[in-house]
């Protein structure tokens, strides 16, 4: 009887996973016909979370891996100021993926190119917060952007890296897993560490 009263809770589990899998799905499904650019054939994971989507655009054969965050920003506030209204651009291009948890930061523009792949917790932002004010906590500043950030064609970004503001990788890049990438690196190279550095280039250039 245990046994029986064991599997019966089980079941109802998995269907219930399930079904909230399959809601969350189409809800991101919906999501998407809020974008500014929708290509065909995107594929939108569990939890998906894309804020203002009128300042996405996202090309054909993407993919948005469970977890996903793309935080774009519309409006600037710090406390006692007046808010200040921003025109973010986030672009993911044809044949693009993005893994599980990865965060997308933008208050600029954040442009990523065709068919480059970016794995699991990649952080990639063109801000940060301010810090200048004493009087205030750091989260109630204004968000402050050195310059957007743009990922070339065919680059792959590997786990846990965190791409800053203000930088340009290129295209058919490798950036090692857990690197900190605060500058530019140029087209077929491979970059490694904190703060990432170029540590060979590629033999594939055309």
């Amino acid at each position: 009887m245990l046994e029986e009263r064991k599997s019966i809770i089980n079941l109802v589990k998995t269907i219930s996973a399930r079904f909230i899998s399959f809601l969350s799905r189409r809800f991101n499904q919906r999501i998407l016909f809020a974008l500014q650019g929708c290509g065909e054939n995107i594929t939108v994971g569990r939890w998906v979370r894309i804020e203002n989507p009128q300042c996405v655009m996202i090309g054909d054969n993407a993919e948005l891996s469970d977890g996903c965050w793309l935080s774009v920003v519309i409006e600037n506030k710090e406390r006692g100021r007046r808010s200040v209204t921003l025109s973010p651009e986030l672009s993911i291009g044809i044949g693009s993926y993005i893994g599980r948890f990865g965060t997308i930061a933008c208050v600029e523009k954040v442009s990523i190119g065709r068919d480059v792949m970016i794995s699991d917790r990649v952080f990639i932002g063109d801000s940060t917060h301010g810090h200048e004010r004493i009087d205030l906590p750091i989260c109630q500043q204004y968000l402050v952007s050195k310059g957007p950030v743009s990922i070339g064609d065919g680059t792959w970004i590997g786990i846990g890296v965190s791409i800053l503001a203000n930088v340009k990788i290129g295209r058919n890049c490798v950036i090692g897993a857990g690197s900190v990438v605060t500058r530019d690196v140029p087209d077929f190279s491979v970059a490694v560490g904190v703060p990432a550095r170029v540590i060979r280039s590629t033999d594939a250039k055309p």
